[in-house]
């Protein structure tokens, strides 16, 4: 049985694990300052717009990786520093529900997402 964070589970034929598991952006070959940018503008609108589809906690989750990409955008390092929790634990939601909707909801063995605390 999966065991993972409130709100990460989801069902692995939904339209939210279709959007999670697909969660794609063509990046910015530009090396640059300039490229990262576009690159953090393009992972926020993908994780906003899985975002859409998602409900309670893993909602949540999903727009505050868009927040902390939004922030890496501007480079906003004072925003950066203070999202780092908030993204850590959002990350780790995020990443239980894709394990969860590749996984079919069952995970080998008594493996288990790990979860990172909010502060």
């Amino acid at each position: 049985m999966l065991a993972a964070p409130a709100g990460a589970r989801v069902s692995s034929a939904s339209g939210l694990c279709n959007a999670l598991t697909k969660l794609h952006y063509t990046p910015s070959s530009n090396p640059t300052a300039v490229g990262g940018e576009a690159n953090a503008k393009k992972l926020a609108k993908a994780f906003n717009n899985a975002a859409k589809k998602a409900s309670g906690d893993l909602k949540t989750a999903l727009k505050e990786i868009a927040k902390y990409f939004n922030d890496a955008a501007t480079a906003n390092t004072t925003a950066l520093q203070a999202d780092a929790q908030p993204f850590a634990s959002a990350i780790s939601k995020y990443v239980a529900a894709v394990a969860n909707c590749v996984a079919g909801g069952n995970l080998p063995g008594g493996v288990t997402i790990p979860t990172i605390p909010s502060q």
